[in-house]
């Protein structure tokens, strides 16, 4: 067999967003007391920082508070990061059945699987305490290794703690974060999963050039 490990993105690939309950940016906003337009300039300047490990969840939230002048006490910080906690975990109890059965299937064949995914602070967690956290054997979150995809070199990183040479690799994602071309660009082999996406409201199209999955154990037949 040419492959000798899977990499999965996250988000709408191993576990959907859409169609579960959020907690809004409009949401954080009134609990904070601050102006949605004026939240949106200091939480979005941070946003690298967040994905890199370089600013929690919590620190990026006393980092807009203090900007636009508001005091937030700790109680206050506290609810906003179990609202956020609670939202997020909801995400891990609705997995596409198939998406574990294909876990399984991968294991039997005798192929590695991995994660990577860009993680801000509470979504590490809430990874790391989920079911589905156990059926790999390397996870590289952006938050941890202070690199994001498509960076070429977390890419790398995974394949270093695999011991698996890049060309070795399969990548499954939904496209999101440029991150098929981020994997190609390393010699990974790229798949489009589509299983969550085709369920939006507005279903993503394509992506030219990357091979497709529509349900998970389409990956099986690119792997055989």
């Amino acid at each position: 067999m040419k492959y000798k490990v899977v990499i999965f993105d996250l988000y709408e690939t191993l576990i959907t967003e859409w169609g579960h309950k959020k907690y809004t940016k409009n949401e954080m906003c009134a609990d904070l007391g601050i102006e949605r337009a004026e939240f949106d300039v200091f939480w979005d300047e941070k946003e690298q920082d967040r994905y890199v490990g370089k600013l929690s969840f919590e620190d990026s939230i006393l980092y807009v508070s203090k900007k636009c002048g508001k005091y937030v006490d700790n109680t206050t910080i506290s609810n906003i990061i179990d609202k956020r906690i609670k939202t997020k975990s909801v995400c891990f109890e609705y997995v596409h059945p198939e998406v574990f059965h294909l876990l399984k299937t991968l294991r039997e064949m005798g192929l590695q699987t991995a994660i990577i995914s860009n993680c801000s602070s509470e979504e590490v967690r809430v990874l790391k305490e989920a079911e589905i956290y156990k059926y790999f054997d390397e996870v590289v979150l952006s938050y941890e290794v202070h690199m994001k995809k498509p960076d070429s070199c977390i890419y790398e990183e995974a394949s270093k703690r695999l011991g698996i040479d890049l060309e070795d690799c399969i990548f499954v994602g939904d496209g999101g974060s440029n991150e098929l071309v981020g994997a190609k660009n390393v010699g990974m082999k790229a798949i489009q999963a589509k299983w969550y996406t085709n369920q939006h409201p507005k279903k993503r199209d394509n992506i030219n050039g990357f091979l497709v999955a529509e349900e998970p154990l389409d990956i099986i037949k690119y792997i055989e």
